[in-house]
């Protein structure tokens, strides 16, 4: 495939991502600050150049069809890199000489980011840190991409098996996975539970999809019991607003259940008789403009 005979151009990839975020094509072609004719015959050129129907009509709605919907996919991610791109570039010619991109999970802590960002601004102030959730399902991915320089990982074991020749990983500190109840829930008073413990309820969390040395693999699986339901939403404040009003259940970290949860409603409960440990753990390629911020970054947190 000779990637330079591309048939397309930005013009038709801000073109049909608009096109899927509209109702009609006259509100894309406002959005895109054309007119409604402009737009129908980009369409058709898109269509010529890639000898494939992109939308099927019907009534005054442009319904996408299996090509269509491959081209989207492709064109978020291109946009979405080129947006990057130029956002580096004009930080570049500010003043920014690097911009460091730290990969989070859903599920991390952030008591310790405004003495991260100062630090780089007084030890580093040619870098930016700049913090994501690009790494939030497959960190090592995202870093082998680019799509982050550094990530926030943990894991069941204080030592991360990784590609050595690849990522550098540095133990940051040790945590532990810790049920949330409302207090007014039967189960708010126990020492520990156990899995079976979340076989009837409504278990709130970040993410559905199973996450590697989290609660699903390390708890639920381990004793072969899920929850009744699984209820996904992407705010960790709501999901807490969930939990004391007795609504669902979640699993949070001990670092999270301190600077999120007001104990006065939440009770904060082992996972098993022994508990249930994580080890967080600053992973990072193994580049030179990389290592020595990622180094001082780690040693910071540690400290923290």
């Amino acid at each position: 495939m000779d990637l330079s005979k591309s048939q397309l151009s930005i013009s038709h990839l801000k073109m049909i991502c608009q096109l899927e975020r509209c109702e009609t094509v006259k509100e894309a072609a406002q959005t895109l600050f054309i007119t409604q004719p402009a737009l129908t015959n980009r369409i058709r050129e898109a269509e010529r150049r890639l000898n494939a129907k992109l939308f099927v009509r019907r009534g005054r709605k442009l319904i996408m069809s299996n090509a269509g919907k491959r081209l989207l996919h492709s064109a978020k991610k291109i946009l979405e890199e080129l947006g990057r791109a130029e956002y580096d570039i004009s930080r570049l010619t500010d003043g920014i000489e690097q911009v460091l991109r730290l990969g989070l999970p859903h599920y991390a802590s952030f008591e310790w980011l405004p003495k991260a960002v100062q630090f780089f601004s007084e030890q580093f102030p040619h870098i930016e840190l700049e913090i994501t959730a690009e790494a939030a399902i497959q960190p090592l991915s995202a870093l082998y991409a680019g799509d982050v320089d550094m990530a926030m990982i943990s894991s069941a074991s204080r030592e991360l098996a990784i590609d050595e020749g690849t990522y550098q990983s540095i133990f940051i500190v040790e945590d532990e996975l810790m049920a949330c109840f409302s207090k007014r829930h039967k189960n708010a008073n126990k020492a520990f539970v156990s899995a079976d413990d979340f076989a009837d309820e409504v278990y709130v969390t970040n993410s559905t999809v199973p996450e590697k040395d989290r609660e699903y693999e390390l708890f639920f699986k381990a004793e072969n019991v899920l929850p009744r339901k699984v209820l996904q939403v992407g705010f960790n404040d709501a999901i807490v607003e969930l939990v004391k009003a007795n609504m669902a259940v979640s699993i949070f970290s001990k670092k999270q259940t301190t600077a999120l949860i007001n104990h006065d409603e939440i009770n904060a409960i082992k996972l098993g008789e022994n508990g249930l440990k994580i080890y967080w753990h600053l992973v990072y390629l193994k580049q030179p403009l990389i290592e020595k911020p990622a180094l001082s970054f780690s040693e910071l947190l540690q400290q923290i």
